[in-house]
């Protein structure tokens, strides 16, 4: 089958592996879309904490979002899910020590996950192994790029849990990315005053399109002012700003991942206001509850798709990932042509997924 190598900085390939076997409770699934995001561009360039910390190596397979069709399951294992399109989430937990025993497997010390935390190699191939526990059925109303982002955006529904957000909240949301409007649109179908604040006036047009509010960024009349923010973007200027947007007693969820120490932090602050501070990781658990807001028409996922990219043209994809010219921030990679022939929905008024 074919994969997508990285072998260094920069240098992606498609090379020649073999298929893989599923073992028992596993199905082995056809690879139909992938989704490229920072995470990937990071290994991608040589910039990435994981390679800097030693938690990956080159060479790799890379890729943690994705949507296939299962077409075998292992021995021993039922086979209704054969011929359904599945996503899945990328934990891979050891299953003895106490956290995976009561189920919460974000906590294993020897977690690993495909395509960025450890060994095993990502879902940029052809075929994947996944566990079954870890894969979600797609409903047939949702388009296989809505199933894609149901990887990177569970975590916003993890978000608003660990938040408990309500239709009293005002809700700052910094960052227009995939993470930042999945989350903004949750929080406004919780019934949530919400703005989002992005630098970038593409990233804001499109959140306007999604009929959210944004703002360039914070005035002055914004400081202590929110009862929820959600940094979701992982810059700097964004997590230094959540201090000050947070209300006395307010709730912040650190949703975006730095890449580094954050200088000037203002962490007394948040003694002072007596500020509860979450750190989000992963959207396990979560995927259910997503796919209910998105087939509802809360949360619109196939407008966050600015471009589908064939297998042969890697390069073009990593270049356009890292480019500052997209309207939309998702870049997806078709691996296997469409059996459905159903172009993915844009949002209202707006064109489709264009294809390279």
């Amino acid at each position: 089958m074919k994969s997508i190598q990285l072998t260094g900085p920069r240098a992606v390939s498609v090379a020649e592996t073999d298929v893989p076997e599923a073992g028992p409770d596993e199905a082995l699934v056809r690879v139909a879309v992938l989704g490229l995001c920072g995470t990937d561009l990071g290994f991608f360039d040589g910039s990435s904490n994981y390679l800097r910390d030693g938690l990956k190596s080159y060479p790799f397979v890379v890729g943690h979002e994705w949507l296939g069709t299962v077409v075998s399951v292992g021995p021993g294992t039922d086979p209704a899910i054969v011929g359904r399109r599945v996503s899945g989430h990328n934990f891979r937990a050891c299953g003895t020590c106490s956290h995976c025993a009561e189920g919460r497997i974000r906590y294993c010390p020897d977690r690993s996950e495909i395509g960025v935390l450890g060994p095993r190699p990502g879902a940029g191939s052809e075929f994947l192994t996944a566990p079954l526990e870890t894969l979600t059925l797609i409903p047939d109303d949702l388009s296989d790029a809505a199933g894609v982002l149901l990887e990177p955006t569970a975590a916003a529904v993890h978000a608003m849990d660990r938040l408990a957000v309500t239709r009293k909240d005002r809700v700052a949301v910094l960052g227009a990315g995939t993470l930042g409007l999945a989350a903004a649109q949750i929080a406004t179908a919780l019934g949530a005053a919400t703005v989002v604040f992005d630098p970038q006036s593409a990233a804001r047009d499109l959140a306007e399109r999604l009929g959210l509010r944004s703002s360039a960024a914070p005035a002055a009349a914004d400081e202590a002012s929110y009862d929820v923010v959600i940094e979701a973007s992982g810059s700097t200027a964004a997590v230094r700003s959540a201090v000050g947007l947070i209300a006395p007693g307010g709730r912040v969820a650190q949703l975006g991942t730095p890449h580094r120490t954050t200088d000037g932090f203002d962490a007394a602050m948040l003694v002072i206001r007596d500020v509860t501070l979450h750190g989000v990781l992963s959207g396990v658990g979560h995927w259910d509850r997503l796919v209910d807001l998105v087939r509802s028409g809360a949360v619109n996922l196939d407008a966050l798709v600015d471009r589908v990219f064939p297998l042969d043209q890697l390069d073009a994809a990593f270049a356009h990932l890292a480019s500052g010219d997209r309207a939309r921030p998702k870049v997806l990679v078709r691996i296997a042509p469409d059996s459905r022939e159903e172009p993915a929905r844009g949002d209202s008024g707006a064109e489709g997924i264009e294809c390279s």
